[in-house]
């Protein structure tokens, strides 16, 4: 990550649109900011026997519209302020698409490249032990992002239904099929990125036979953008 801050950049974004859409100033102003965020240490007994403590963060960002949705991402350089921008994404997404749900994120600042399976199923039921509270079909429901997959989501939803003491499989998305995944969910991300281009192109009347594309960045939706796009 550069030292580019995120959210600086989506409040800049929001307000261009909301000049654009003429927004009352103090909507404007509250739609600005998150309307809960949650910042949280983790200790997780390592490998080794040692106990470390992990930063974890959970942003509801705006539940106006239904329950906050959006991911879980795991990475070394994850700060309150991109999950910030990212939860405000999520919100305008939902809005844009008239999904009736708000916009979330979440995260962990760690390496799981460092990590063993093990420590990454106790850093996961931490997490969950720490917001279960907060979480629910009605409430705020993550999901997979950065870092993070269909096991990793196995593993909070198990802990998440201990904790409640009840079956709630929708309180979670991105999770392996047997468990009540959905089909698709792999390849959705890019899926809806090459449509939106292939329409694009179509609307600005542009050729795409023959052409090359252009991907940054060749994570889950990078590379499924590469082998949807061909």
């Amino acid at each position: 990550m550069s030292n580019t801050n995120l959210f600086t950049i989506a409040q800049q974004q929001f307000d261009e649109a909301a000049e654009l859409l003429g927004l009352d100033p103090g909507m404007r102003e509250f739609l600005r900011w998150p309307q809960r965020e949650f910042k949280f240490t983790l200790p997780v007994r390592m490998d080794d026997g040692r106990v470390r403590i992990f930063h974890g963060y959970r942003v509801q960002y705006n539940s106006s519209r239904g329950p906050t949705k959006g991911g879980l991402r795991w990475h070394q350089e994850e700060t309150i302020d991109t999950i910030r921008a990212l939860g405000a994404w999520m919100t305008w997404k939902t809005a844009v698409v008239d999904i009736p749900l708000g916009g979330g994120k979440g995260g962990v600042t760690c390496n799981p490249k460092e990590l063993s399976d093990q420590e990454k199923e106790r850093l996961a039921r931490a997490y969950i032990g720490a917001v279960a509270h907060i979480l629910g079909v009605t409430k705020d429901v993550p999901a997979p992002d950065v870092y993070t997959n269909p096991r990793i989501m196995a593993w909070m939803m198990d802990e998440y239904e201990k904790i409640i003491g009840e079956s709630h499989p929708g309180m979670i998305t991105g999770k392996p099929i047997p468990l009540g995944g959905s089909q698709g969910r792999g390849d959705a991300a890019a899926r809806g990125g090459v449509y939106t281009v292939r329409e694009a192109a179509k609307a600005l009347t542009i050729n795409t036979n023959g052409g090359d594309m252009a991907i940054n960045g060749f994570g889950n939706a990078g590379q499924f953008a590469a082998l949807l796009g061909e």
